[in-house]
């Protein structure tokens, strides 16, 4: 006898411990934004902004807590009801949406920031003693903070360099100014710092930044000075979801392999495959005496599973055993729903080469 069901998995720790790391993360930078701003800003006008920005975070932060008793609560459910898992979701939802929101509005003050900031340097430049137009080129160069930005005066200076020899020390330093200003304000190079700091924040892991290619590639291509902002906002929402549900997936993926492999079952690496063109990750799995059992594991959380070669119905103890250990490491679902029996296979078959595999290799 066979048996086929699909569930819907909730890895409610994973998925706010994913929420709480991207807000942490966020209040982390303001905090270091608003270090920055204080050596600028005499007026303390972007101080203070920071400041709320820094306080909305912390109250984000507090009414996540609630997320704990949402974690304690799915940990002692066998099967958490369809309502209550979306519930659960939509409060995930509002504070992706949240920080998303934060973000953006973190990234029009930076914009704001940067003509502010770029004058402080101009300013501090006026004293400096140089002997020769390279002597002032290195100083300038240097004068940025980053190798971007380091970059971009390199090429300004290189290219306009039989121009610029014919100026003062004054007009140079401010035409400089004002040329990697204009650069640093467009929504050109705000955005490509956008995508850089969310790649470098998720290098460790090729897997989650293919995850946001396809928003990536979107967001680059359709960028619009009126609604930039509001896009950025639409952008890093969709990046976090897409990223969470990649490394929730992940973390799936890795339970459901220690799972099944506690409940007798065998699993070969090379029976485990992505599947790109479908968002779906292929896991097979089989006993010592022939039966098997197939996941296939979707992007949203749902996942399909298969059980093959059962004379009888031993199949159900064999997925209630495996939804057991599944909850052991944190991980519930919903109701099983579409499951189907269909007539018996023979497993002899799968058991003889299953046992010759094992022969062959030396075990």
């Amino acid at each position: 006898m066979s048996m086929t069901a699909e569930e819907v998995l909730f890895n409610c720790k994973k998925q706010f411990d994913f929420i709480k790391t991207d807000i942490d993360t966020l209040l982390r930078y303001v905090k270091e934004l608003l270090e920055q701003c204080r050596d600028i800003d005499n007026s303390s006008f972007f101080v203070e902004q920071f400041k709320e920005i820094e306080k909305v975070i912390k109250n984000e932060i507090e009414d996540l807590k609630i997320s704990e008793e949402y974690v304690k609560e799915v940990e002692t459910e066998t099967h958490i009801a369809i309502e209550r898992y979306h519930e659960i979701q939509r409060f995930a939802e509002q504070k992706r949406d949240k920080i998303a929101e934060i973000k953006a509005r973190v990234l029009g003050l930076r914009k704001d920031v940067v003509k502010k900031e770029q004058e402080t340097i101009a300013k501090n430049l006026y004293s400096s003693v140089y002997e020769s137009f390279e002597q002032l080129k290195n100083i300038l160069i240097n004068s940025q903070k980053n190798i971007d930005d380091k970059t971009i005066m390199l090429n300004y200076l290189n290219d306009n360099e039989a121009v610029l020899k014919n100026f003062s020390k004054e007009n140079i330093i401010n035409k400089a100014n004002s040329y990697i200003s204009a650069q640093k304000e467009s929504i050109k190079y705000l955005s490509k710092q956008v995508v850089n700091d969310i790649e470098r924040n998720y290098s460790y892991d090729n897997d989650l930044i293919e995850a946001i290619e396809k928003e990536k590639i979107e967001y680059l291509n359709n960028l619009n000075e009126d609604n930039f902002i509001k896009n950025s906002k639409i952008f890093f929402s969709k990046v976090s979801k897409n990223i969470e549900n990649e490394s929730i997936r992940k973390d799936n993926v890795i339970k459901i392999i220690n799972a099944i492999q506690a409940t007798g079952y065998l699993v070969d690496e090379n029976d485990i495959k992505k599947i790109k063109e479908k968002n779906l990750v292929l896991i097979h799995a089989v006993k010592e005496t022939g039966e098997s059992a197939d996941f296939a594991v979707r992007l949203d959380g749902s996942f399909l599973y298969n059980y093959e070669g059962f004379e009888g119905h031993e199949h159900d103890a064999d997925a209630d055993a495996f939804l057991k250990k599944m909850r052991e490491q944190g991980i519930t679902s919903w109701e099983a729903f579409n499951k189907q029996y269909r007539e018996p296979k023979y497993v002899s078959k799968n058991s003889a080469i299953i046992n010759s595999k094992k022969k062959s290799s030396g075990k």
